[in-house]
């Protein structure tokens, strides 16, 4: 059951994410139990726990990937539960995964103007008119400059970096205008080097936007978040600012290790 902890500001009577007991068994395995959580606009909240815990699983029931076998979703103050996963992106759910899925032999800029496109409900013209190729192109060049991405945009996604990569895929989910960011482990094998572009380009997003991070660097989480989740066996533990996490006793044995988070 999650420990309550002081809230740090009064929350708004409509929050973007909304999730209402929400459990999930696979056969007699259950891996999400009971949990309650919400995100108000502009939260930056990060998701953390020990392997196992259940935090992919929690993510995936957000977007739609999986189905709950308990519980509710509510996403911009409508019940998502019973949407598919492409319903619940055009009600405002945007995601990257832990492995990347791109149009590989297409570039940073057609990779992009796709998901506008789509977004925009003209993917399937073959002939857009001018008003609608200026409107996506448009839209490419706001996430190309967003993410910094905008002195290549031309380069095929196959040559780019791994790092860049991902930051393609992000760009991907903020063409759709998301008002929630899922995020699952944004720099997951990416060499140390370029880990630092992907967390420069999240603290560049919109501020009106709710981003949910699952990340294991606690450096990186307390760098990000200005509130933690703490996720242990599928139940929320407890959920606080990064001050109120690093010192609390359970977290600091589960998670962070008795010295806690200098």
């Amino acid at each position: 059951m999650t420990q309550p902890l002081a809230p740090s500001h009064p929350a708004p009577s409509h929050p973007v994410l909304d999730v209402r007991g929400l459990s999930k068994s696979f056969g007699s395995l259950e891996v999400t139990r009971n949990v309650s959580f919400r995100l108000e606009e502009g939260a930056r909240c990060a998701l953390i726990g020990p392997n196992g815990a259940g935090k992919t699983t929690f993510i995936n029931l957000i977007g739609g990937r999986v189905k709950p076998s308990a519980g509710e979703i509510w996403i911009c103050g409508r019940n998502a539960t019973a949407m598919s996963e492409a319903a619940r992106v055009k009600a405002g759910i945007g995601r990257t995964f832990q492995i990347t899925s791109l149009f590989r032999r297409l570039t940073i800029e057609d990779n992009l103007a796709l998901a506008v496109a789509e977004h925009l409900g003209v993917a399937g013209r073959l002939r857009p008119n001018r008003a609608v190729r200026a409107r996506v192109e448009a839209r490419v060049a706001e996430v190309l400059t967003m993410l910094r991405l905008d002195p290549e945009p031309r380069r095929p996604v196959e040559v780019l970096p791994y790092g860049v990569q991902r930051m393609v895929e992000m760009g991907i989910a903020l063409a759709l205008e998301p008002a929630i960011l899922l995020l699952d482990e944004p720099a997951a094998g990416v060499p140390h080097a370029e880990v630092g572009i992907i967390f420069d380009a999240i603290e560049q997003l919109p501020t009106s936007m709710a981003v949910l991070l699952i990340e294991h660097d606690i450096d990186v989480v307390f760098r990000f978040a200005r509130r933690i989740a703490v996720l242990v066996a599928g139940e929320i533990l407890v959920e606080g600012t990064p001050g109120e996490i690093s010192e609390h006793a359970q977290v600091r044995a589960l998670y962070l290790g008795e010295s806690g988070h200098a």
